[in-house]
């Protein structure tokens, strides 16, 4: 997760469409969570991109869970919302936890109920 911490240390361009920079970031997003999700033994993950935010799904297991990374321009904490779902479409799950965006992040997904 050491390149997408970097990344989430700019400042992102504000914009009424998705930039590169922002696109960029997704795809680092997404490969070096799929390391930490494969690292955990997590499976099927699903990202929704959107205007400066992404979220989904994967599978620990047998548990779905639902994570949210909030819009990037604005919200610096690097934590990730992540939440017991009773499916790929439940939005509206469990309760909410908050975990570091961090390398090694994976063992914290394993503490959430």
């Amino acid at each position: 997760m050491n390149r997408t911490i970097s990344l989430l240390r700019k400042d992102f361009q504000s914009s009424s469409s998705v930039t590169p920079e922002f696109r960029t970031f997704s795809s680092t997003f997404k490969r070096e969570f799929n390391r930490e999700l494969e690292s955990i033994g997590a499976t099927n993950p699903e990202y929704s991109v959107g205007h400066f935010y992404i979220s989904g799904f994967y599978t620990l297991k047998g548990q779905v869970y639902y994570f949210s990374l909030s819009d990037v321009r604005y919200f610096k904490e690097r934590k990730l919302l992540i939440r017991e779902a009773k499916g790929y479409k439940d939005y509206t799950g469990g309760r909410n936890c908050y975990v570091p965006i961090e390398a090694g992040m994976g063992k914290h997904l394993l503490s959430i109920k």
